[in-house]
């Protein structure tokens, strides 16, 4: 679900308060003054950028269906972004792409609240075979890894078939673990897609870890623990030095999406997060930095203006007071995913 769920982090509000720095900000721009950021082991690929191709496809997209949508506002632009190409036809999807939804932290915890869902029955209407996978939502990365090999080894792929895994949050990290620890169900995976992944980990996960593991059994009694390894696996340190160890496998199309939030826009129950985050980089979305969501060798697809819930989550939905945001903005997940999979879609055209 996240780094840290929304009862956690409320029950643990008078606790984490007094860490909270009252300094201001170490950093303060505007974002469109910054271009993007890798932070990178030595030795991994470099980031590419797509995002002129992306924007134009996710701005057709919505003013053919919902034209009242600000797409230049939906799209934070960075600097240094390449100019959009001349309008094209948007793409035909491809339904020969078999999707898998890889959750991210507690998910399983919050049953209710599920992935991407306004999005499942659009990409199913267009002839894509979409599914979640149960990973653990109180587990490790290393854990996890079996439920992706198991999910991905029942799927099962026509001739010309391309298996998409697609991550959010520690679901992405999950997915990293699954394609070095099983490499012979890791040949079956054409693309990888990290949604706000939390690929370098956070420092929100180092300083309020201990917090977690204080509480966990006590505010997740009714959710299975796992081997509670979610929190600690979070860590900016045990993440970096994974990536140090590892290359991903290189037959593997990987794409990124991060997500940036102005203060207003992140939500209620994440301001305890927010602070101390955006005091080392305001480009962040209230649980991780904007430099940290990228895959390595990946193609940047975007920046969306949508905190780490909301990218993913329909927690307004379900708990508006802690979830909503004093801006009261909402963002449009399942247009997002339909991009992102028209994106792929024309990527791995050439794929057999």
């Amino acid at each position: 679900m996240s780094l840290l769920s929304v009862p956690v982090i409320v029950t643990l509000g008078v606790l984490m308060q007094g860490l909270v720095s009252c300094a201001p900000p170490l950093l303060k721009y505007d974002a469109s003054e910054m271009p993007p950021l890798q932070l990178a082991v030595v030795g991994q690929p470099s980031v590419h950028d797509g995002r002129a191709r992306f924007r134009t496809l996710f701005c057709e997209l919505a003013a053919r269906e919902r034209p009242a949508l600000d797409c230049e506002r939906l799209l934070v632009r960075l600097a240094a972004e390449p100019p959009a190409a001349a309008s094209a036809p948007l793409p035909q999807h491809d339904p020969r792409l078999r999707i898998l939804l890889v959750p991210g932290g507690f998910a399983e915890c919050f049953k209710e609240a599920g992935l991407f869902p306004e999005a499942l029955p659009r990409l199913q209407a267009a002839g894509y075979s979409v599914s979640t996978v149960p990973v653990s939502g109180r587990s490790s990365s290393a854990y996890n890894a079996w439920r992706i090999a198991v999910a991905v080894a029942r799927t099962s792929l026509p001739p010309d078939g391309l298996l998409v895994l697609a991550g959010y949050s520690k679901g992405v990290v999950d997915i990293l673990e699954f394609l070095v620890q099983y490499p012979s169900l890791a040949a079956r995976v054409h693309a990888v897609v990290s949604v706000s992944g939390s690929v370098n980990g956070s420092p929100i996960a180092n300083r309020y870890t201990f917090l977690f593991e204080a509480t966990d059994d006590l505010l997740l009694r009714d959710c299975p623990p796992g081997d509670r390894g979610v929190a600690e696996d979070l860590k900016r340190e045990p993440r970096m030095n994974w990536l140090a160890r590892h290359r991903l496998p290189g037959h593997i199309r990987y794409f990124s999406i991060a997500t940036v939030a102005p203060e207003e826009e992140v939500a209620r129950a994440m301001a305890l997060t927010d602070g101390p985050l955006r005091y080392v980089d305001p480009l962040s979305d209230g649980q991780l930095i904007f430099y940290d969501q990228l895959l390595p060798g990946s193609e940047l697809l975007g920046y969306v203006r949508a905190d780490h819930w909301a990218v993913a989550l329909p927690l307004q939905k379900h708990w508006y007071l802690l979830a909503s945001n004093p801006a009261g903005t909402h963002f449009p997940r399942g247009l997002l995913l339909e991009a992102i999979m028209l994106h792929l879609s024309e990527a791995l055209r050439d794929n057999t």
